[in-house]
């Protein structure tokens, strides 16, 4: 994988609502990296930090970057979206992760929850308000590293 697409975006809202969610997107797929990025670009809580285009980009740049919000898409070459996560929540059980894909298998959202993720959403749901609904309510494990505000 090209990891010359990943991204760390640092900058300024202009809004007057403060920032909640600092988030990772990690996704393959550049077009749905852009599509993510607008749907969450509509709510000012959430400042896009960075963008990772596989699995291991997803853990160099959480590492780096430390962000309180991941939204990663499942499948993914070399690494998938649950063993991304299953690593960086072993690292850092706050981080609030929402798993995505194309397809709504009902496992997912099950697998997820286990895992320790926030939960689970199809792409074609992904919205700023579905992200708010699933990491707003998420409790991270007692004593985790960090929680948001």
């Amino acid at each position: 994988m090209n990891r010359e697409n990943s991204k760390i975006l640092s900058f300024s809202t202009g809004a007057s609502d403060p920032v909640r969610h600092s988030v990772l997107l990690v996704d393959d797929q550049e077009a749905f990296r852009d599509i993510a990025r607008d749907q969450l670009a509509t709510d000012s809580t959430f400042l896009i930090i960075g963008e990772a285009v596989d699995g291991a980009n997803a853990i160099e740049l959480t590492g780096r970057l430390r962000p309180n919000v991941i939204v990663m898409d499942i499948q993914m070459p070399d690494m998938s979206g649950i063993e991304a996560a299953r690593h960086i929540l072993r690292d850092d059980p706050g981080v609030r992760i929402v798993l995505t894909s194309m397809g709504d298998d009902a496992e997912y959202g099950p697998l997820a929850r286990e895992i320790g993720a926030c939960g689970f959403l199809p792409k074609r749901e992904l919205s700023a308000l579905s992200v708010h609904a699933l990491v707003d309510d998420f409790m991270p494990p007692a004593g985790s590293a960090r929680m948001a505000a």
